[in-house]
């Protein structure tokens, strides 16, 4: 196992009882060490014994007579398909260890060993080893480039580095050779290592232009100082490049690092979404009514079930709300602040499972299960995210760059050589040195672990390269290109039709309807309403049946009853009203009910303004319309004009009316839009787009959205 110097570290050991797959992730207790502590209680084998599954609350215990074990490593620092025979066939040579199986895609290496030869600490003491090699190179490195560049800015530095022990071995040289000889061949011994089975199996890599570079500068400098001690005609300081070679070496070694602790992070927000499931659920079994309740365990929910939700209860899969009312907090899931992400779900809404519920209750139908429910989805993102596939770029083709660079090295070195220019043995490393910090995949995995806690989620690496090709890109309009604020800019009450609808009992009806809705239009309202009315409508008004339709047009339509107090003097008792507040298609067309031509001639004149309308009707007449305003929000220029800049075509989608979505596309510099759209309509739209010579990206920041974007190639 000493010899293994490729498998980097160990983060998740993924335990397999029957249908039930979890990751455990327990970090050691000791101040000195940051990895992760293994069990060898995985998936014992033995012919003695059968295996029995342990209980949820159950220690799991395993006999000392069972001799084999399986354990499931993750390996973070795998980055050429080629080296995986040779990972399998040296594990295998480890006393104790019986096979070995890596998955190049998902880095993940099952080992079967035998425990009386082997235990999983011994695994992962050898794992973990590559830890400590950036900070011992640090550690020997800081000298060197102290002595290198720091040093000689000062007098009494130079007269430290330039001390003479003995003709042509000066204080300075000495210290950086003895640094250097550290991080070359201690730190740096795991990369001769490679670089030699690599080429013994006719594999090159960046480890190869990593000892080409750094033993250049390393026995260059050498031979420097020894040409200076023998030299008698030599009076100066010789040119030494120690400081270029450990440099490098612990260039590398903080790549590694920073790589492999951006992917165990991505790994630990897996593992926080996997805790997010619970353990049972309970079922509601229905023959007309609800006749009786089942616990069971939460794998074992199907498509159909009906679920029952308690308050503070995790939603066990996706579903859609079938009665009850509540809250639900999805911060975990759209990587956004708790209180930006709370929103109210009543009869027909969906529901993600992983969520927190609220205070209430509600009952939902399961509608989506295993690896087909947004978790999991959400799950498969972030570790496709992190494979390191290269895919996208034939392995030839990176042999080829590899040994186009090696020969480039190699013949400006031949130059200086016969021409003794000290231009061209610069040339000859730093050829080499470049495309070695290049390859350090670092920003992909940082990039990718960062988007997912905040809700940006990249379909594999291959979404990076595929991102270059695109040639159009779709904004959502509310909340992407604009702010998502809404204000109340106007409102026009016409109630000729129906006198005894006051401003007051106007705003009491539509601010305790929207109340219910989580959209940033329904908050406006709701928000102005209760400001409005100093918040006393809160107790005034029951709403019933309340529908959120988007079909055919965009509206709510429920039943409201009024309950009178003393501030409406003029009513006496209770009464119901019909409210319906939406579009003009969903108010007009929909319910076939009449507009005046002066509420039309306002709503045209409040769009040209690039505000939202909203209309109004009670008991089937139209009462009035709402005027919003949205502001865009200030990077929405740059942005779009730095696309189309680039050459990336620029488009708007919203569920907003002609006038209004024009205004606002005008408003950014955006000249195509499409208008009046739902959430399914948007969907379509991306998709057809996708079938053409376009490759589009769609912009967005609802999670209702997320429905339509697993088959999505970005």
């Amino acid at each position: 196992m000493k010899d293994i110097k490729d498998i980097k570290t160990l983060n998740d050991i993924l335990v397999n009882d029957g249908n039930y797959e979890s990751t455990l992730s327990s970090r050691s207790s000791s101040s000195s060490s940051n990895t992760y502590i293994p069990t060898s209680n995985h998936s014992s084998t033995s012919t003695s014994n059968p295996i029995s599954i342990p209980q949820e609350e159950e220690t799991i215990k395993i006999s000392t007579e069972y001799e084999r074990d399986i354990i499931e490593l993750h390996i973070l620092k795998l980055h050429d398909p080629s080296i995986i025979d040779m990972l399998e066939k040296q594990l295998c040579k480890v006393n104790g260890i019986e096979n070995v199986e890596i998955d190049f895609a998902t880095g993940n290496a099952i080992i079967n060993y035998n425990k009386k030869f082997l235990g999983t600490r011994d695994i992962q003491d050898v794992i973990s080893e590559w830890k400590r090699s950036f900070y011992y190179s640090l550690t020997f490195t800081i000298p060197i480039l102290v002595i290198s560049m720091i040093l000689p800015k000062f007098e009494w530095g130079l007269s430290i580095i330039n001390l003479e022990l003995f003709h042509g071995l000066f204080v300075g040289d000495l210290v950086s050779f003895l640094s250097c000889l550290i991080v070359q061949f201690g730190i740096g011994k795991k990369f001769y290592i490679a670089t030699f089975k690599e080429i013994r199996d006719g594999n090159f890599t960046k480890n190869l232009l990593i000892v080409i570079a750094t033993s250049i500068a390393f026995f260059f400098s050498c031979y420097s100082m020894i040409d200076s001690i023998f030299n008698d005609l030599s009076s100066t300081r010789p040119l030494i490049m120690f400081d270029t070679s450990a440099t490098l070496i612990t260039c590398v070694a903080l790549g590694n690092y920073l790589e492999n602790v951006a992917k165990r992070n991505s790994l630990e927000y897996v593992t926080g979404l996997l805790s997010r499931i619970p353990k049972s659920t309970t079922i509601l079994h229905f023959n007309g009514e609800i006749t009786g309740e089942k616990i069971i365990p939460t794998e074992y929910l199907q498509v159909g079930d009906v679920a029952k939700i308690s308050p503070g209860m995790i939603i066990p899969a996706d579903g859609k709300v079938i009665s009850g009312l509540s809250d639900v907090n999805e911060s975990m899931i759209l990587g956004k602040p708790p209180g930006q992400t709370v929103r109210k779900v009543r009869r027909g809404d969906d529901v993600i499972g992983g969520c927190v519920n609220g205070s209430g209750n509600f009952e939902m139908q399961v509608v989506r299960v295993g690896n087909d429910s947004i978790l999991s989805q959400i799950i498969k993102f972030v570790k496709d995210s992190q494979v390191t596939n290269r895919s996208p770029i034939p392995t030839y083709a990176y042999k080829c760059f590899i040994l186009g660079i090696i020969t480039l090295g190699i013949m400006l070195f031949t130059l200086w050589v016969f021409t003794n220019l000290e231009m061209y043995l610069n040339l000859s490393i730093s050829i080499l040195i470049l495309p070695c910090l290049s390859l350090i995949s670092i920003d992909v995995r940082v990039g990718s672990d960062i988007g997912a806690r905040n809700g940006i989620l990249i379909k594999g690496k291959r979404a990076f390269t595929q991102g270059t090709k695109i040639t159009k890109v779709i904004f959502n309009k509310t909340g992407t290109l604009t702010q998502g604020k809404f204000d109340l800019a106007h409102y026009e009450l016409m109630n000729e039709g129906l006198k005894e609808i006051t401003p007051e009992i106007f705003f009491t009806l539509i601010g305790a309807v929207e109340s219910l809705s989580e959209h940033p239009i329904g908050k406006c309202i709701a928000d102005y309403s209760k400001q409005l009315l100093k918040g006393e409508c809160d107790d005034d008004v029951d709403v019933s049946n309340f529908e959120y339709i988007t079909e055919r047009g965009t509206g709510i339509k429920c039943d409201v009853l009024l309950n009178t107090f003393s501030y409406l003097s003029f009513y006496n008792t209770s009464r119901s009203y019909k409210v319906l507040i939406g579009n003009i298609e969903f108010i007009s067309k929909l319910h076939r009910i009449e507009i005046p031509k002066s509420a039309l001639l306002i709503k045209e004149n409040q769009e040209l303004l690039g505000r939202t309308i909203v209309l109004v009707a009670i008991n089937n007449t139209f009462i009035g319309l709402l005027s919003l305003s949205d502001l865009i929000n200030p990077e929405t220029k740059l942005t779009v004009g730095a696309l189309k800049f680039m050459g990336i075509k620029v488009a708007m989608i919203t569920a907003d009316e002609r006038l209004t979505t024009q205004t606002i596309a005008s408003q950014c510099g955006i000249d195509e839009i499409y208008f009046q759209l739902s959430s399914k309509d948007k969907i379509n739209v991306t998709r057809s787009l996708q079938l053409t010579d376009n490759i589009a990206m769609w912009k967005f920041n609802r999670c209702s959205c997320f429905f339509g974007l697993v088959k999505k190639s970005i």
